[in-house]
């Protein structure tokens, strides 16, 4: 599930520079959060890199960072299958490590691993790691603190709009690997994944929640306003 970064693309020379120089300035942790804005919107939009750096300048400017991020950018390809082949048993068997090591965030592994046994071109195997993961479950304090809050409103704000972006037109990005295009249920069913995670992580702790996974957060803002800064009459 690794995505090479080509060096013949500015943008990946840029995002390498600006994650040096946040962890730099501002601490690992800045430097991290940056990498993952760009690195989970260059899955929620493969289409439009420039949304990447745009949701890499709002990591920048506030936000934390959050283990479970790597656990949600590591399913979302086993869904969306943009490094262009299907996942290996070793990339199975890493994802469901972390979903034990992590059981607060196990249900994101279960829910890729289930997602991939069912989609187009299926590994079966996956429902049985799923099955495994939701095992993890049991150890989990997910759900405590759960409710209501002003941040639960304004994030189901965002996520439908983020949504109606999904939502409209097609794919044209292709794997990494294969050069083959991807495909638009699988693209779709990683986005749906991402959009759920987001809503639990208000739902669950809150602005705190808003915070850890704000390089998450920032990747939806950053589609939605690049998307309305590109719109054209004609093109919809």
């Amino acid at each position: 599930m690794w995505r090479s970064l080509d060096p013949g693309y500015p943008s990946n020379i840029a995002i390498v520079l600006w994650v040096a120089l946040a962890w730099f300035c501002w601490g690992g942790a800045a430097g991290l959060s940056v990498f993952f804005a760009w690195a989970l919107t260059r899955e929620l939009d493969p289409d439009h890199p420039p949304s990447a750096l745009l949701a890499a300048l709002l990591a920048t400017l506030w936000g934390g960072y959050s283990g479970g991020l790597f656990l949600l950018l590591l399913g979302m390809r086993f869904v969306n299958r943009t490094p262009g082949k299907p996942a290996r048993w070793l990339d199975s068997l890493v994802l469901l490590a972390l979903a034990w090591a992590r059981p607060n965030a196990s249900w994101i592994a279960a829910a890729a691993f289930f997602l991939d046994a069912i989609l187009q071109q299926p590994l079966r195997r996956h429902l049985a790691f799923g099955a495994v993961a939701l095992v993890s479950m049991a150890r989990s304090d997910n759900l405590a603190g759960c409710g209501l809050s002003p941040q639960l409103n304004w994030g189901l704000l965002l996520c439908l709009s983020y949504l109606s972006v999904c939502l409209t037109g097609g794919i044209s990005s292709r794997g990494d690997e294969d050069g083959a295009q991807l495909e638009g249920s699988r693209i779709l069913s990683a986005q749906l994944l991402a959009i759920l995670c987001a809503l639990l992580s208000v739902w669950c702790w809150q602005a705190q929640g808003v915070f850890a996974w704000w390089p998450l957060w920032s990747g939806l803002f950053a589609v939605v306003f690049w998307r309305a800064l590109s719109y054209s009459p004609r093109g919809r």
